[in-house]
């Protein structure tokens, strides 16, 4: 999430934003239905001093970098997919800022959708929310990290594998150990093992070392959920 990754100064994000901008604004604004968002103007997309695209949230001035690629393909493959939902596209080109509203919970559930072509998309979406998440925000990414976490146990451990410095997986713990648990009243120990049921159930085949990771997992979650 936090790797800077080098590209020409004009970035693609920024070429891709200039070109989709219009056409993103013009179908969002068409339509009052709640579950489109409006057009914000709480982020932007733009380069760094070294020439990388950041997306600067307004609210605090903070600067993420965003990649050229998502799982395997070029950011442009899924900004002009026709399939990708606008609130996806809309968050990567700076109009859409998560806040705690019904946009945000309607966008954050698409990580678990069945299409593996734009699965990706959809969970740098999340994995995003929850690094720009605090305050009220930090109650909406827990339940679906947990929801992809559990239906796609051997995906969700191969993407916490990219990130060789272990924030990412800390970070998707600490968030769902935070907002995603809020269903599961049980003792810990029973939490426990209702995780490592469900991962197991929708992992086939289950290597001894991925079960031995779902439990992992599944402690790491319900021991910082009792520090909290």
């Amino acid at each position: 999430m936090n790797t800077i990754l080098t590209v020409p100064l004009l970035t693609t994000a920024l070429l891709i934003s200039r070109i989709l901008v219009s056409n993103i604004s013009a179908q969002i604004n068409q339509t009052t239905a709640p579950s489109k968002p409006t057009v914000q103007h709480n982020a932007k997309v733009a380069n760094s001093n070294s020439g990388n695209s950041v997306w600067i949230d307004k609210h605090n001035g903070r600067r993420y970098p965003l990649p050229s690629s998502i799982g395997g393909k070029p950011v442009s493959f899924y900004l002009k997919n026709p399939k990708v939902s606008l609130l996806a596209k809309a968050l990567y080109t700076a109009h859409f800022r998560p806040t705690d509203n019904d946009s945000t919970t309607q966008l954050l559930a698409l990580v678990t959708t069945n299409s593996q072509e734009i699965r990706p998309f959809y969970r740098w979406c999340l994995d995003f929310t929850i690094a720009i998440s605090d305050g009220a925000l930090g109650e909406y990414p827990g339940k679906p990290a947990l929801a992809y976490a559990t239906k796609f146990p051997q995906e969700f451990f191969a993407y916490m594998d990219k990130d060789n410095t272990g924030g990412r997986y800390k970070s998707w713990v600490e968030i769902i150990a935070y907002s995603g648990l809020g269903s599961y009243n049980e003792t810990m120990a029973a939490t426990r093992q209702t995780l490592v049921d469900k991962m197991a159930e929708n992992c086939t085949p289950c290597s001894d070392k991925t079960s031995r990771r779902i439990r992992g997992f599944a402690n790491d979650v319900t021991r910082f959920r009792t520090k909290r």
